[in-house]
């Protein structure tokens, strides 16, 4: 492993080949993240992987996360080369999310857009097998989202009539009082 490659050289250096195709690079916990417009998803992934200096080569992660106005695919990637890691996020239009799929780049990915497609509804582009793979195929809900169930109750709303107390020991603070 290159040990010398340091997370600003990385900011640098992707600065220098994502010039007009990334929306923005920053670095969050020592992890290089990259904020791209899904319409260049496929083309910024490749330049990360095909890169000597990068060689973004290892597909680890892919994932969905649900904000109150927007969807997001979350890619993550390694380096055999270096320590640093890549996040790559798409922002994704709430009532429609569409992105490319990386299937071509890694066939890895098909399970885990797969799987984004089933809990999340984000649509992946290219797909070569866009089927649920943990719900039923008839389901209408994707149950990721937060709005996916809006009868559920708040956690303030439980109650917890039905359990006994928690046994404390003689002496011991109730658990409010305890830090």
């Amino acid at each position: 492993m290159n040990r010398s490659f340091t997370i600003d050289e990385a900011r640098t250096r992707a600065h220098e080949l994502l010039e007009g195709l990334a929306v923005a690079i920053s670095h969050e916990h020592g992890v290089m993240v990259i904020e791209a417009a899904a319409a260049y998803l496929v083309e910024t992934m490749k330049i990360l992987r095909d890169d000597e200096v990068f060689s973004f080569k290892y597909f680890n992660f892919m994932g969905g996360a649900d904000y109150l106005d927007h969807l997001e695919a979350v890619y993550l990637l390694r380096s055999m080369l270096h320590p640093v890691m890549v996040e790559i996020r798409v922002r994704l239009d709430r009532d429609a999310p569409v992105v490319p799929s990386v299937t071509s780049l890694w066939e890895g990915a098909n399970w885990h857009e797969r799987e984004a497609y089933d809990l999340f509804g984000i649509t992946f582009e290219g797909h070569p097998d866009p089927r649920r793979i943990l719900s039923r195929p008839d389901m209408d809900v994707f149950p990721c989202l937060k709005d996916a169930r809006p009868h559920r109750k708040t956690r303030a709303e439980w109650k917890w009539t039905a359990l006994d107390a928690p046994k404390r020991l003689p002496g011991e603070p109730p658990r409010r009082e305890r830090s």
